[in-house]
C-alpha cells in the first residue's frame, strides 16, 4: 500500500530509520472520498503493486477447470456486500478438497461479522452491510478466527445471534500460508489454480461489458481512475486459452453526459458504440457469488485474459491459499494480533545493517508448549530468514544476547505473503518467550520487511484500527537492546497507534505423560521406546523426552520405564 510521506530525523540506536515506500507498506491510502465508493462491494484504493511470479511445476494444459475436477462447490448467493468473503472461502474449500477434506460450505457470515467494528472501536471500521477490504479475509483466515462451517454459523443467522454463535462455535480449519500473486503473469495465476484449486481476484465491474448469452466479460475501457471503480471479487477456478473472442460482446453502448453550458443548459446525452471484444482468444473461468441460477453457466462466467482491470493492484493483492489444516483441540495458534498484515514494516534501514530480527512475545503458560509451525508475513522475496526461540530477560524483553537464542529453522523467502515453516517439536519450558524472525539481506534482495497490523485510512477516515499492545513486538539489531516497536512508531514516526508484527506460532499440547510414541495411548510400546532410547538404539525428540520422564525428575532413566510398567500392570495408580 502507499506509504504516508514522513520526514524522519530520529535514529533508533545504531539503526537508521527512514520512511521508504515499499510494496504493501502503508499507513494512509490516498483515495477519492469514501462517499463515492459507498455501495461498492470491495473497496479500491491506491495500493502499491505486489505479487509473486510462479513457475509451473508441471506442463500446464491449454484448458483446466477445478469445477470439473470436483474441487469446487456450487456458487452461492451473497448476502450484503460480501463478495470478498465468498471468493476467499471458495479458495479454502478448494484446497481442502485437494487434501481430500469435504468441508462443505464455509461461513461467510461469520467472516463478515468478525470484520465489523469492535466495542472498543478497533478492528475494521465497518458494519455488516458495508463494502469490504482486500486484507479482511486474509487476516481472518490466518488468525484462525475461521474458517467455520456454514452449518455452525449459517448464512441465515440473524444479527442478534452473531455473538452467541461466535462463543458456541469455533474455527474448524486454519490457513497456514498464502501467496500474493502477480496477476499480470498468466502462468502464475494458472499455476496457482492448478496447484491450489482456486485464486482470489478482484476487478472493476461494469455490466455493460457482460455478454449474458455467453456469460463472457471483457472491460476494455482504458484510463479509469480508482474513484471510478466498482469493485467485485471472484474466485478464479479455471482457464481456457482457446475460449473464443467471438463470445464477448461485440458492441458496447457508452452514454456520456456533456456538461451544461450557458448556451446549452440542458444538453442531450451522447451515445457512442465501441467494440468490446478482446484482440485474442483466452479467458479465466470465474466462480461468482450471485447464486447458481444467475446466468446460463450455473453461476460461473468467463473473463477475458485482456480485461483491463482483472488483478488490478488497486484492489489489493490477488492471492491463493497455499496450505491449510484442520484445527484440533491439540493445537493452538499463539499470536499477538488477529487481523493479519495490513502493511509492511520496512522503516528501519542502514548501510551497514545486514539483518534485522523481529520478535513477538508469546504466552506459553498453558499445555500447548510444543512449537509445531512458525508463520510470518513478508514481501522480502530473495532474502533469507532464520527463526529463533528467544528467552526473555529480567525486564520481560527478548534477550538480545544471541548466544541464548535457540534456532528453530531457516530458509529463503521465495514468495510474497504468509510463510509457514514446520518446526521439529521444540518444547518451550518458559511461561513466556519470544519467537523471532531474522531477515537477512542477500545478493538477491536487500529488503528486510515483516508484516504488521498497522492502521489504514481511506478518503481521510479510518477503515482499520489495530488493538495495539505494548511490550509485545520488538526489533533487535546487531548488539543493541531489543526495542519495543511502539517506541519506534512514537519516537521516529510520530505515530501513537502503531501496530504489532505478524509472527505466529502453531503449538501442540505436550500430550499425556508416558505417551512417548505420540499415538495418544500409553502402552507397553512406550516402555519399549524408552528402553531402546536408553540402549542408544533410537533417539527421542524433545517432546518425547519430556513425556518419557515419567517420574518428572528431569532425566529419563530405567526407573521411568519401570514405573510405567507398574502402572500398566495396575500395581501403581499414578506416577
Amino acid at each position: 500500500m502507499k506509504l504516508t510521506a514522513r520526514i524522519i530525523s530520529a535514529a533508533l540506536s545504531l539503526i537508521a530509520v527512514a520512511a521508504i515506500p515499499t510494496a504493501v507498506s502503508a499507513m494512509e491510502i490516498d483515495s477519492s472520498p469514501v462517499g463515492a465508493q459507498r455501495d461498492i462491494e470491495i473497496v479500491a484504493a491506491d495500493y502499491e503493486k505486489v505479487g509473486t511470479t510462479l513457475s509451473p511445476t508441471v506442463s500446464l494444459p491449454s484448458s483446466y477447470s477445478s469445477v470439473d475436477e470436483g474441487l469446487v462447490l456450487a456458487p452461492r448467493q451473497q448476502n450484503y456486500n460480501t463478495c470478498w468473503a465468498y471468493s476467499s472461502l471458495s479458495n479454502v474449500e478448494a484446497i481442502l478438497s485437494k487434501y481430500g477434506i469435504d468441508s462443505g460450505y464455509l461461513s461467510t457470515m461469520h467472516m463478515n461479522y468478525w470484520a465489523t467494528t469492535k466495542e472498543d472501536n478497533t478492528g475494521w471500521i465497518r458494519s455488516y452491510w458495508d463494502a469490504g477490504y482486500p486484507y479482511i479475509s486474509m487476516g481472518y483466515l490466518t488468525s484462525w478466527n475461521g474458517a467455520r462451517s456454514d452449518s455452525d454459523f449459517p448464512t441465515s443467522t440473524p444479527f442478534y445471534d452473531y455473538a452467541r454463535l461466535t462463543e458456541e462455535t469455533k474455527a474448524k480449519w486454519g490457513v497456514t500460508s498464502l501467496i500474493y500473486l502477480d496477476g499480470t503473469d498468466r502462468e502464475t495465476v494458472k499455476s496457482a489454480v492448478y496447484e491450489y484449486g482456486a485464486a482470489v481476484a478482484n476487478f472493476h465491474l461494469n455490466n455493460n461489458y457482460m455478454n449474458m448469452s455467453t456469460m463472457a466479460y471483457n472491460e476494455n475501457e482504458v484510463g479509469l481512475k480508482t474513484s471510478d471503480f466498482f469493485g467485485h471479487s471472484v474466485a478464479i477456478v479455471g482457464w481456457d486459452d482457446n475460449y473464443s473472442r467471438e463470445n464477448f460482446k461485440e458492441q458496447i453502448e457508452i452514454v456520456t453526459y456533456p456538461a451544461a453550458t450557458e448556451e446549452n443548459p440542458n444538453p442531450e446525452p451522447v451515445t457512442e458504440y465501441k467494440n468490446g471484444r478482446p484482440e485474442s482468444d483466452g479467458a479465466w473461468l470465474c466462480k461468482n457469488s450471485w447464486g447458481s441460477s444467475w446466468g446460463t453457466l450455473g453461476g460461473y462466467f468467463w473473463i477475458s485474459y485482456e480485461d483491463n482491470y482483472i488483478f488490478d493492484h488497486r484492489f489489493g493483492p490477488s492471492y491463493a491459499v497455499t496450505s491449510a489444516q484442520t484445527i484440533t483441540d491439540d493445537l493452538e495458534l499463539k499470536q499477538v494480533e488477529e487481523y493479519g498484515a495490513s502493511c509492511e514494516f520496512n522503516y528501519i534501514r542502514g548501510n551497514k545493517l545486514k539483518k534485522l530480527t523481529y520478535a513477538n512475545v508469546l504466552d506459553f503458560s498453558d499445555e500447548h508448549k510444543s512449537i509445531d509451525k512458525v508463520i510470518f508475513e513478508s514481501t522480502s522475496v530473495g532474502s533469507d530468514y532464520e527463526l529463533y526461540y528467544i528467552p526473555l530477560n529480567t525486564e520481560g524483553k527478548p534477550d538480545a544476547d544471541t548466544s541464548k537464542w535457540r534456532l528453530l529453522g531457516f530458509g529463503t523467502i521465495e514468495k510474497e505473503g504468509y510463510i509457514c515453516h514446520d518446526i521439529d517439536d521444540i518444547v518451550v519450558r518458559d511461561e513466556k518467550g519470544a519467537v523471532g524472525v531474522t531477515i537477512l539481506k542477500t545478493e538477491r534482495s536487500e529488503e528486510m520487511s515483516i508484516g504488521v497490523d498497522e492502521w489504514i485510512t481511506v478518503g481521510g477516515r479510518f477503515v482499520f484500527l489495530p488493538d495495539t499492545m505494548e511490550n509485545t513486538s520488538f526489533v533487535i539489531g546487531y548488539d543493541i537492546e531489543a526495542t519495543d516497536v511502539m517506541d519506534v512508531y512514537r519516537d521516529s514516526l510520530d505515530d501513537e497507534i502503531g501496530g504489532n508484527f505478524v509472527i505466529k506460532a502453531v503449538t501442540a499440547s505436550i500430550g499425556e505423560l508416558g505417551d512417548v510414541d505420540l499415538d495418544s495411548f500409553v502402552t507397553i510400546l512406550d516402555v519399549t521406546k524408552i528402553q531402546r532410547k536408553l540402549a542408544n538404539l533410537t533417539t527421542l525428540s524433545e517432546r518425547q523426552e519430556l513425556l518419557a520422564d515419567y517420574d518428572q525428575d528431569g532425566i529419563v532413566t530405567i526407573l521411568d520405564g519401570t514405573k510405567m510398567q507398574r502402572m500398566l500392570a495396575g500395581l501403581d495408580e499414578e506416577a
